[in-house]
């Protein structure tokens, strides 16, 4: 497993992971400079946009381009960009991947994922994902660009079996459970 060996302000080697002086085990605490550096989950958004035809609710997802998990299918959205706001986040994802624009953006669910990437370092796997529900305008022509390779409308009740992500599948879960309710 890769892990993060030098200090990023001063570029001294770290000690292990936990091992003292830091006092916790998700800190790298450099020994020369005393730089923290905090092993955070990073911040995720993805859009649960849904519609109705023939009576019956339906999802966009989208065909991931890249790795990892490339070819699965999975809500359109990305990182957040330092200090951005996860609704404007969001919005920026959308027109990104499919030049869509999005309204009501509405906090629905979230969860930890890990992305699974021999290239990066293990302090840097895991992603806090934020779902939100909200809509698009119903003339909108979604074009795939970005790290998207295709989208596609999924019927709520029988989305693919291959929806990358812990949390995604989740979240489709608490979806149908609303529109059940509903």
């Amino acid at each position: 497993m890769k892990r993060y060996s030098f200090c990023p302000v001063c570029g001294s080697p770290y000690r292990p992971l936990g091992s003292p002086p830091a006092p916790v085990s998700n800190l790298l605490l450099c020994s020369s400079c005393g730089f923290e550096f905090w092993q955070n989950s990073k911040p995720a958004v993805g859009a649960l946009v849904t519609r109705i035809v023939d009576g019956r609710p339906q999802v966009l997802l989208t065909r991931r381009a890249v790795e990892p998990h490339k070819g699965m299918w999975d809500f359109p959205g990305g990182y957040l960009e330092n200090g951005e706001p996860p609704e404007t986040g969001l919005a920026r994802e959308l027109e990104e991947e499919l030049g869509v624009r999005i309204t009501r953006p509405r906090l629905f669910s979230m969860g930890i994922d890990e992305y699974p990437r021999d290239d990066v370092a293990e302090e840097a796997r895991f992603v806090l994902s934020l779902h939100y529900r909200c809509e698009i305008p119903a003339d909108a022509r979604i074009a795939a660009a970005d790290d998207v390779a295709e989208a596609a409308w999924f019927p709520l009740d029988q989305p693919p079996e291959n929806v990358a992500f812990v949390s995604n599948r989740r979240a489709l879960d608490e979806l149908r459970a609303a529109w059940a309710s509903d």
